[in-house]
Protein backbone atom coordinates (compact mmCIF):
# COMPACT_ATOMS: atom_id res chain seq x y z
CA UNK A 1 0.00 0.00 0.00
CA UNK A 2 1.59 3.27 -1.11
CA UNK A 3 0.59 6.86 -0.70
CA UNK A 4 0.60 9.85 -3.00
CA UNK A 5 0.87 13.52 -2.11
CA UNK A 6 -0.08 15.61 -5.12
CA UNK A 7 0.52 19.26 -5.94
CA UNK A 8 -2.08 21.98 -5.22
CA UNK A 9 -4.79 22.09 -7.83
CA UNK A 10 -4.73 25.91 -7.90
CA UNK A 11 -1.40 25.63 -9.70
CA UNK A 12 -2.79 23.15 -12.22
CA UNK A 13 -2.08 25.31 -15.27
CA UNK A 14 1.28 27.03 -14.63
CA UNK A 15 3.47 28.63 -17.28
CA UNK A 16 6.33 26.85 -19.01
CA UNK A 17 8.94 28.04 -16.52
CA UNK A 18 6.82 26.96 -13.57
CA UNK A 19 6.20 23.56 -15.19
CA UNK A 20 9.97 23.15 -15.52
CA UNK A 21 10.50 23.92 -11.85
CA UNK A 22 7.66 21.54 -10.97
CA UNK A 23 9.21 18.74 -13.04
CA UNK A 24 12.57 19.21 -11.32
CA UNK A 25 10.84 19.14 -7.93
CA UNK A 26 9.07 15.92 -8.86
CA UNK A 27 12.30 14.26 -9.97
CA UNK A 28 14.04 15.24 -6.76
CA UNK A 29 11.16 14.03 -4.62
CA UNK A 30 10.90 10.70 -6.41
CA UNK A 31 14.63 10.18 -6.05
CA UNK A 32 14.14 10.59 -2.31
CA UNK A 33 11.34 7.97 -2.44
CA UNK A 34 8.76 10.38 -1.06
CA UNK A 35 6.30 9.87 -3.93
CA UNK A 36 5.53 13.60 -3.89
CA UNK A 37 4.57 15.38 -7.11
CA UNK A 38 4.44 19.05 -6.19
CA UNK A 39 5.45 22.51 -7.28
CA UNK A 40 7.89 24.64 -5.33
CA UNK A 41 11.10 23.55 -3.71
CA UNK A 42 10.36 25.36 -0.47
CA UNK A 43 7.71 22.99 0.90
CA UNK A 44 8.44 22.19 4.53
CA UNK A 45 9.48 18.64 5.27
CA UNK A 46 7.40 18.53 8.44
CA UNK A 47 3.91 18.31 6.98
CA UNK A 48 0.78 16.33 7.82
CA UNK A 49 0.90 12.68 6.85
CA UNK A 50 -1.85 10.17 6.43
CA UNK A 51 -2.00 7.41 9.03
CA UNK A 52 -1.51 4.32 6.87
CA UNK A 53 -2.73 1.86 9.50
CA UNK A 54 -5.92 3.80 10.06
CA UNK A 55 -6.43 4.19 6.30
CA UNK A 56 -6.01 0.45 5.84
CA UNK A 57 -8.39 -0.28 8.71
CA UNK A 58 -11.05 1.98 7.24
CA UNK A 59 -10.62 0.40 3.82
CA UNK A 60 -11.03 -3.13 5.16
CA UNK A 61 -13.97 -2.08 7.34
CA UNK A 62 -15.82 -0.92 4.22
CA UNK A 63 -15.81 -4.44 2.72
CA UNK A 64 -19.35 -5.76 2.63
CA UNK A 65 -20.92 -2.30 2.75
CA UNK A 66 -23.36 -1.18 0.08
CA UNK A 67 -22.23 1.66 -2.18
CA UNK A 68 -24.55 4.70 -1.81
CA UNK A 69 -26.68 5.53 -4.82
CA UNK A 70 -25.33 9.03 -5.45
CA UNK A 71 -25.70 11.15 -8.57
CA UNK A 72 -22.41 12.05 -10.29
CA UNK A 73 -21.49 13.66 -13.62
CA UNK A 74 -19.65 11.93 -16.45
CA UNK A 75 -17.04 13.56 -18.71
CA UNK A 76 -19.76 15.18 -20.80
CA UNK A 77 -21.51 16.63 -17.75
CA UNK A 78 -24.36 14.11 -17.93
CA UNK A 79 -25.85 12.78 -14.66
CA UNK A 80 -24.91 9.19 -13.77
CA UNK A 81 -26.23 7.20 -10.82
CA UNK A 82 -23.89 4.75 -9.12
CA UNK A 83 -26.78 2.29 -8.94
CA UNK A 84 -26.74 2.23 -12.73
CA UNK A 85 -23.55 0.15 -12.58
CA UNK A 86 -25.19 -2.69 -10.71
CA UNK A 87 -25.54 -5.97 -12.55
CA UNK A 88 -21.79 -6.31 -13.23
CA UNK A 89 -18.63 -6.12 -11.09
CA UNK A 90 -17.22 -2.59 -10.89
CA UNK A 91 -13.65 -1.35 -10.37
CA UNK A 92 -13.47 2.04 -8.63
CA UNK A 93 -10.38 4.25 -8.48
CA UNK A 94 -10.20 7.66 -6.77
CA UNK A 95 -7.89 10.14 -8.51
CA UNK A 96 -6.76 13.74 -8.33
CA UNK A 97 -6.45 15.41 -11.75
CA UNK A 98 -3.94 17.96 -10.48
CA UNK A 99 -1.28 15.27 -10.12
CA UNK A 100 1.41 15.14 -12.80
CA UNK A 101 3.12 11.92 -11.73
CA UNK A 102 1.61 9.39 -9.32
CA UNK A 103 -2.09 9.41 -10.19
CA UNK A 104 -1.39 9.25 -13.96
CA UNK A 105 1.07 6.41 -13.34
CA UNK A 106 -1.51 4.56 -11.26
CA UNK A 107 -4.17 5.08 -13.93
CA UNK A 108 -1.90 3.82 -16.72
CA UNK A 109 -1.09 0.76 -14.62
CA UNK A 110 -4.81 0.20 -14.13
CA UNK A 111 -5.26 0.52 -17.90
CA UNK A 112 -2.67 -2.21 -18.49
CA UNK A 113 -4.39 -4.40 -15.91
CA UNK A 114 -7.77 -3.80 -17.56
CA UNK A 115 -6.29 -4.79 -20.92
CA UNK A 116 -5.24 -8.10 -19.40
CA UNK A 117 -8.60 -8.59 -17.70
CA UNK A 118 -10.46 -8.03 -20.96
CA UNK A 119 -8.48 -10.85 -22.56
CA UNK A 120 -9.59 -13.17 -19.77
CA UNK A 121 -13.11 -11.95 -19.10
CA UNK A 122 -14.18 -9.79 -22.00
CA UNK A 123 -14.96 -6.07 -21.75
CA UNK A 124 -18.68 -6.80 -21.36
CA UNK A 125 -18.16 -8.58 -18.02
CA UNK A 126 -17.19 -5.59 -15.83
CA UNK A 127 -17.05 -1.79 -15.64
CA UNK A 128 -14.46 0.72 -14.43
CA UNK A 129 -14.91 4.22 -13.00
CA UNK A 130 -12.33 6.79 -11.95
CA UNK A 131 -13.74 9.35 -9.50
CA UNK A 132 -12.19 12.79 -8.95
CA UNK A 133 -12.33 13.60 -5.24
CA UNK A 134 -10.86 17.14 -5.30
CA UNK A 135 -14.03 19.13 -5.87
CA UNK A 136 -14.93 21.50 -7.38
CA UNK A 137 -11.70 21.33 -9.40
CA UNK A 138 -12.08 17.73 -10.63
CA UNK A 139 -15.07 18.77 -12.73
CA UNK A 140 -16.20 16.99 -15.95
CA UNK A 141 -13.86 19.13 -18.06
CA UNK A 142 -10.84 18.25 -15.91
CA UNK A 143 -11.81 14.56 -15.86
CA UNK A 144 -12.24 14.58 -19.65
CA UNK A 145 -8.80 16.14 -20.08
CA UNK A 146 -7.25 13.62 -17.67
CA UNK A 147 -8.80 10.68 -19.55
CA UNK A 148 -7.55 12.09 -22.87
CA UNK A 149 -4.03 12.48 -21.48
CA UNK A 150 -4.05 8.80 -20.48
CA UNK A 151 -5.60 7.85 -23.85
CA UNK A 152 -8.51 6.09 -22.21
CA UNK A 153 -11.67 5.96 -24.30
CA UNK A 154 -13.44 2.71 -23.50
CA UNK A 155 -17.10 1.88 -23.43
CA UNK A 156 -16.77 0.20 -20.01
CA UNK A 157 -14.64 2.94 -18.35
CA UNK A 158 -16.01 6.30 -17.22
CA UNK A 159 -14.52 9.28 -15.35
CA UNK A 160 -16.95 10.75 -12.84
CA UNK A 161 -17.25 13.96 -10.81
CA UNK A 162 -19.28 13.85 -7.57
CA UNK A 163 -20.94 16.95 -6.10
CA UNK A 164 -18.69 18.74 -3.64
CA UNK A 165 -21.08 18.11 -0.76
CA UNK A 166 -21.16 14.36 -1.51
CA UNK A 167 -17.39 13.74 -1.51
CA UNK A 168 -17.25 12.97 2.22
CA UNK A 169 -20.13 10.49 2.06
CA UNK A 170 -18.73 8.85 -1.05
CA UNK A 171 -15.13 8.43 0.15
CA UNK A 172 -16.26 7.23 3.57
CA UNK A 173 -18.51 4.60 1.99
CA UNK A 174 -15.63 3.27 -0.10
CA UNK A 175 -13.16 3.39 2.80
CA UNK A 176 -10.97 5.81 0.83
CA UNK A 177 -8.78 8.05 2.98
CA UNK A 178 -7.06 11.29 1.97
CA UNK A 179 -5.47 14.23 3.74
CA UNK A 180 -4.89 17.78 2.50
CA UNK A 181 -1.26 18.86 2.86
CA UNK A 182 0.78 21.91 1.79
CA UNK A 183 1.84 19.80 -1.21
CA UNK A 184 -1.72 18.92 -2.19
CA UNK A 185 -3.14 15.61 -0.97
CA UNK A 186 -1.79 12.53 0.76
CA UNK A 187 -3.93 9.50 -0.12
CA UNK A 188 -3.73 5.74 -0.40
CA UNK A 189 -3.49 4.27 -3.88
CA UNK A 190 -5.64 1.33 -4.84
CA UNK A 191 -8.80 0.05 -6.48
CA UNK A 192 -12.07 -0.99 -4.85
CA UNK A 193 -13.84 -4.03 -6.31
CA UNK A 194 -17.65 -3.80 -6.10
CA UNK A 195 -19.89 -6.79 -6.80
CA UNK A 196 -22.92 -6.85 -9.08
CA UNK A 197 -25.25 -6.06 -6.16
CA UNK A 198 -23.40 -2.85 -5.35
CA UNK A 199 -21.51 -4.15 -2.31
CA UNK A 200 -17.79 -3.70 -1.75
CA UNK A 201 -16.10 -7.07 -2.28
CA UNK A 202 -12.37 -6.30 -1.98
CA UNK A 203 -9.74 -3.57 -1.68
CA UNK A 204 -6.64 -3.96 -3.87
CA UNK A 205 -3.81 -1.61 -2.90
CA UNK A 206 -0.79 -0.46 -4.87
CA UNK A 207 0.25 2.14 -7.44
CA UNK A 208 1.22 -0.43 -10.10
CA UNK A 209 -1.60 -2.94 -10.11
CA UNK A 210 -1.34 -6.07 -12.22
CA UNK A 211 -4.08 -7.94 -14.02
CA UNK A 212 -3.84 -10.90 -11.65
CA UNK A 213 -4.32 -8.73 -8.54
CA UNK A 214 -7.66 -7.52 -9.85
CA UNK A 215 -8.40 -10.74 -11.72
CA UNK A 216 -8.62 -12.82 -8.54
CA UNK A 217 -11.56 -10.95 -6.96
CA UNK A 218 -13.25 -10.52 -10.35
CA UNK A 219 -13.02 -14.25 -11.06
CA UNK A 220 -14.47 -14.96 -7.62
CA UNK A 221 -17.44 -12.73 -8.33
CA UNK A 222 -18.12 -14.08 -11.81
CA UNK A 223 -17.64 -17.75 -10.96
CA UNK A 224 -19.66 -17.58 -7.73
CA UNK A 225 -22.64 -16.04 -9.48
CA UNK A 226 -25.13 -18.87 -10.16
CA UNK A 227 -26.17 -19.31 -13.77
CA UNK A 228 -29.85 -18.50 -14.37
CA UNK A 229 -32.22 -21.40 -14.98
CA UNK A 230 -32.67 -20.36 -18.60
CA UNK A 231 -28.94 -20.18 -19.33
CA UNK A 232 -27.92 -20.58 -22.94
CA UNK A 233 -25.08 -22.78 -24.13
CA UNK A 234 -23.08 -19.62 -24.83
CA UNK A 235 -23.39 -18.56 -21.18
CA UNK A 236 -22.16 -21.97 -20.00
CA UNK A 237 -19.23 -21.86 -22.45
CA UNK A 238 -18.37 -18.35 -21.24
CA UNK A 239 -18.30 -19.57 -17.63
CA UNK A 240 -16.03 -22.47 -18.57
CA UNK A 241 -13.76 -20.12 -20.55
CA UNK A 242 -13.26 -17.91 -17.48
CA UNK A 243 -12.60 -20.96 -15.34
CA UNK A 244 -9.92 -22.20 -17.74
CA UNK A 245 -7.79 -19.03 -17.82
CA UNK A 246 -4.72 -18.55 -15.65
CA UNK A 247 -2.30 -15.67 -15.13
CA UNK A 248 1.16 -16.10 -16.65
CA UNK A 249 3.67 -14.08 -14.57
CA UNK A 250 6.30 -14.37 -17.32
CA UNK A 251 4.18 -12.51 -19.88
CA UNK A 252 1.98 -10.57 -17.45
CA UNK A 253 -1.11 -11.75 -19.32
CA UNK A 254 -3.85 -14.34 -18.96
CA UNK A 255 -3.78 -17.49 -21.07
CA UNK A 256 -5.82 -20.65 -21.40
CA UNK A 257 -4.83 -23.56 -19.16
CA UNK A 258 -5.08 -26.34 -21.73
CA UNK A 259 -4.30 -29.00 -19.13
CA UNK A 260 -7.36 -27.93 -17.17
CA UNK A 261 -9.41 -27.81 -20.36
CA UNK A 262 -8.43 -31.41 -21.20
CA UNK A 263 -9.24 -32.48 -17.64
CA UNK A 264 -12.67 -30.88 -17.88
CA UNK A 265 -13.32 -32.49 -21.25
CA UNK A 266 -12.16 -35.87 -19.93
CA UNK A 267 -14.35 -35.52 -16.84
CA UNK A 268 -17.34 -34.51 -18.95
CA UNK A 269 -16.84 -37.49 -21.25
CA UNK A 270 -16.53 -39.86 -18.30
CA UNK A 271 -19.66 -38.62 -16.56
CA UNK A 272 -21.47 -38.50 -19.87
CA UNK A 273 -20.55 -42.10 -20.62
CA UNK A 274 -21.52 -43.20 -17.11
CA UNK A 275 -24.85 -41.39 -17.37
CA UNK A 276 -25.52 -42.98 -20.77
CA UNK A 277 -24.69 -46.46 -19.45
CA UNK A 278 -26.96 -46.00 -16.41
CA UNK A 279 -29.77 -44.71 -18.62
CA UNK A 280 -29.52 -47.68 -21.00
CA UNK A 281 -29.34 -50.09 -18.08
CA UNK A 282 -32.42 -48.51 -16.51
CA UNK A 283 -34.36 -48.73 -19.78
CA UNK A 284 -33.36 -52.37 -20.29
CA UNK A 285 -34.53 -53.35 -16.79
CA UNK A 286 -37.77 -51.45 -17.25
CA UNK A 287 -38.41 -53.23 -20.55
CA UNK A 288 -37.70 -56.59 -18.91
CA UNK A 289 -40.16 -55.85 -16.09
CA UNK A 290 -42.87 -54.89 -18.54
CA UNK A 291 -42.30 -58.07 -20.54
CA UNK A 292 -42.49 -60.17 -17.35
CA UNK A 293 -45.72 -58.50 -16.19
CA UNK A 294 -47.39 -58.84 -19.59
CA UNK A 295 -46.69 -62.60 -20.07
CA UNK A 296 -49.88 -64.89 -19.81
CA UNK A 297 -50.12 -67.11 -16.78
CA UNK A 298 -49.80 -70.87 -17.56
CA UNK A 299 -52.58 -73.22 -16.32
CA UNK A 300 -52.41 -77.01 -15.79
CA UNK A 301 -55.13 -79.79 -15.90
CA UNK A 302 -55.31 -82.65 -13.51
CA UNK A 303 -55.88 -86.09 -14.95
Amino acid sequence: MRRCADRPVLARTPGAAARGRGARAVGSALAALTLLCGLGAGIATAQPRLDEREALRLGQAAIGAEVPDLMLLDRQGRPVRLAGYRGKPLLVSFIYTGCFQVCPTQTRALLEAVNGLEKMLGAHQFNVVSIGFNQPFDDPQAMRAFAAQQRINRANWEFLSPPREAVGTLTQAFGFSYLATPAGFDHVLGVTVVDARGRIHAQVYGDRLRADQLGRPLRELLLDTPLPAASTLAAVVERVRILCTVYDPDTGEYRYDYKLILELIGGALFFGSAATYLLLEWRERRRARKASCGAPLSSGRSA
